[in-house]
């Protein structure tokens, strides 16, 4: 299951969800604040919710017994299968190898919880506060993009949609005028993107912006990377500390070199001039899974392997702090080894707005 931690949370609070899996069969996840951490539990079956709310502070919001809940399913990649198929996937370019590695993580599961998470945050925080990671933009700027990419990509699969001509039909939700209203359009937003991922084959085709309709997976994949980037993003700005799993975060960084980096170049940035080695130091990653030299920058791709080799720069740490640096959100617990020239015109040399 996602494990995120948030710290410097001054109250208590529970949060429960309840997902209907027909047949009498339900899954539970309980959420505490309690001495500065967030702490979940998740478990299956009939539960007794009476007398839930005594002496404890609960949203309504997040309480979900409804038909148009998501059911719970295993994942679609165990972990003992991916450490076993990873080895096919770890060499190779872009060019020649559009594959994502195999998936260490349930990305629908990460889209679900990751997604609560934001939701709970922001729900009682104040909408007016500055965002550093998104220079410009409020908290409010914040729900409301967010809500807006979950809406966006919950219509493109439930539509099953191909073309791009068709994509221009996609409704946007118009900015609701409270901050209630707001996250209330934001958790609608959610439960739809969750639905129709749920529903929708792993292998049906839809539209993308890569240049070519990709498989339901890819959606899942991209939605949770989004959702945990933004999830990072709300935390930061309110002053809490999040980490995530780092299977979730070393998949994030082979994303990030398969669809942005390189997709086009900033404006007024140098050619990076070297080889760049990325190198998780998370000891729960398979052999191989977090390792990744990139020998070329060039629009509209980079050109990558999947292994340990030698680059002109070495950037170490673990795999959420490298992510968040590709990011450009964070720079902190990181080792570069070597020409950080190279690094730095590296990280610069992707339009990421």
């Amino acid at each position: 299951m996602p494990a995120t931690r948030a710290t410097e949370r001054t109250s208590p609070f529970l949060h429960l969800t309840a997902d209907d899996c027909g047949n009498g069969l339900r899954f539970h996840q309980h959420i505490a604040a309690r001495h500065c951490a967030t702490e979940r539990w998740f478990f299956r079956g009939d539960i007794d919710h009476s007398g839930v709310a005594c002496g404890v502070e609960v949203c309504e919001l997040w309480v979900a017994h409804a038909a148009t809940t998501v059911p719970v399913e295993a994942p679609a990649v165990s972990p003992a299968r991916s450490d076993t198929t990873w080895g096919r996937h770890r060499i190779g370019t872009v060019r020649v190898m559009t594959e994502p590695a195999p998936l260490l993580y349930d990305a629908l599961d990460h889209i679900r919880v990751d997604g609560t998470e934001f939701l709970r945050l922001v729900s009682d925080a104040d909408l007016t506060t500055s965002v550093s990671a998104c220079p410009g933009w409020r908290l409010g700027d914040l729900v409301h993009h967010v809500g807006e990419v979950w809406n966006f990509w919950a219509s493109i699969v439930s539509e099953g949609i191909t073309d791009r001509n068709d994509v221009r039909n996609v409704a946007a939700p118009a900015r609701p005028e409270t901050d209630a209203e707001l996250v209330a359009s934001a958790f609608k937003s959610h439960v739809r993107l969750c639905e129709a991922l749920h529903a929708a084959d792993l292998d049906q085709k839809v539209w993308t912006w890569t240049g070519a309709p990709q498989p339901t997976a890819w959606v899942r994949r991209r939605m949770a990377q989004e959702t945990l980037t933004h999830l990072w993003d709300a935390g930061v700005a309110l002053g809490f500390e999040i980490d995530f799993p780092s299977a979730i975060s070393a998949d994030g960084i082979d994303e990030f070199l398969m669809w942005f980096a390189a997709s086009d170049r900033r404006e007024g940035e140098m050619k990076v001039g070297g080889t760049v080695h990325l190198h998780c130091t998370d000891d729960d990653l398979p052999e191989g899974a977090g390792e990744w030299f990139i020998a070329a920058m060039k629009e509209p791709a980079a050109t990558f392997t999947r292994e340990h080799r030698k680059g002109d720069v070495a950037i170490r740490g673990r795999a959420q702090d490298i992510l968040m640096w590709l990011w450009r959100r964070d720079d902190e617990g990181l080792e570069m080894i070597g020409d950080k020239v190279v690094a730095r015109r590296f990280r610069a040399f992707s339009e990421l707005d």
